[in-house]
């Protein structure tokens, strides 16, 4: 019979070592899903700091290339105006002498 009494002593030392063991590793899991839950809260902080820096100068970024580009379009919209009155005083010359041409054409023409 001590072989029972002796194994029930050492089954309940193993529960009661179990249990401590058990006890002590859900503490330290404890202690690390904390951990990882404050790394987690700081890692979405700074991501939306980061996220509002970042879309901060891309706004910046883009009203300046908005700024050169409206500097760019005035340019060749001016260009563009400038050729076109051009382009009009050369065609109404080019009337003129066509005019001139065809009524020299039709003077000559009535002389004959």
């Amino acid at each position: 019979m001590g072989n029972i009494s002796n194994g029930m002593e050492s089954i309940c030392s193993d529960i009661v070592n179990s249990h401590e063991e058990r006890n002590k590793s859900l503490k330290d899991l404890q202690k690390g899903v904390k951990s990882l839950r404050n790394d987690a809260k700081e890692f979405v902080a700074d991501s939306g700091m980061s996220r509002k820096e970042m879309a901060k100068k891309l706004d910046e970024n883009l009203s300046l290339g908005r700024q050169d580009l409206t500097k760019a379009v005035n340019s060749l919209k001016k260009d563009f105006h400038n050729n076109q009155k051009a382009v009009r005083q050369d065609l109404t010359q080019a009337r003129k002498t066509w005019q001139g041409l065809k009524k020299a054409k039709a003077e000559k023409k009535s002389k004959s």
